[in-house]
């Protein structure tokens, strides 16, 4: 019988381990792993960084996502940002999922508050405008970049999918990202179906009702993936 030594010394090297350095070919990673289950794309990436993170914005279905990874490493960091514009449901469900995965969530918040920003400038400004792209910095890339700057992580998982938009179906599993990290989207090739199907068969709460304001529209992007 193994010792408990032996188990761990098994179990990791059945794990592929991924070269996460700044030359490395991400291309080449995203071929080599386009087959492979979420699941086996997390546990890789979680055995092969030094500090990986996670970050969500516990949109619709975000919750399939945040179950994968927090089954595999459940003290990872989480970071969400909370523009300060999150419907009611948005905040209940953070709660709830919260202390149903015992997230390990890291909440950053713009440096200007909500009533703050409505009193000097108004609401949400029009969508591709000087103004909205400022409004964008404040409320979410800010408070994101601090976090990174943070926590200074080498990896950040995300829940993106190549269905989700245009721009996002010309990333694939692994790309650059910003703060000299490189991004991984295990759920990449799943399309919609699949990932509700995950959430009904396991039985998780989901958050319908959902707004993000940098948005705007379903399909348009907020600006973190656009950083570089």
């Amino acid at each position: 019988m193994k010792n408990a030594a032996q188990e761990v010394s098994s179990i990791s090297s059945s794990i592929p381990k991924i070269d996460f350095c700044q030359g490395a070919d991400l291309k080449a990673l995203s071929l080599q792993f386009r087959d492979n289950d979420p699941a086996d794309i997390i546990q890789s990436v979680i055995y092969s960084a030094q500090n990986p993170v996670v970050f969500t914005n516990f949109r619709p279905l975000a919750v399939a996502f945040l179950h994968l990874v927090a089954r595999i490493k459940a003290d990872i960091p989480v970071i969400w940002v909370d523009h300060g514009y999150n419907t009611k449901e948005t905040y209940a469900h953070v709660e709830k999922i919260t202390k149903l995965m015992n997230l390990n969530l890291h909440t950053y918040v713009p440096k200007m508050t909500t009533a703050h920003y409505r009193a000097l400038y108004g609401e949400v400004p029009p969508l591709d405008t000087p103004e909205h792209n400022a409004f964008s910095q404040t409320v979410k890339l800010e408070p994101f970049n601090r976090a990174m700057g943070e926590l200074k992580p080498d990896v950040w998982l995300n829940g993106i999918r190549h269905d989700q938009n245009t721009y996002r179906h010309n990333l694939d599993i692994f790309t650059h990202g910003n703060h000299n990290t490189i991004r991984v989207a295990p759920m990449f090739y799943l399309k919609k179906h699949e990932v509700e199907k995950y959430v009904a068969d396991n039985g998780l709460p989901d958050n319908d009702i959902y707004f993000d304001p940098t948005k705007g529209e379903e399909y348009r992007e907020c600006g973190l993936l656009l950083q570089k």
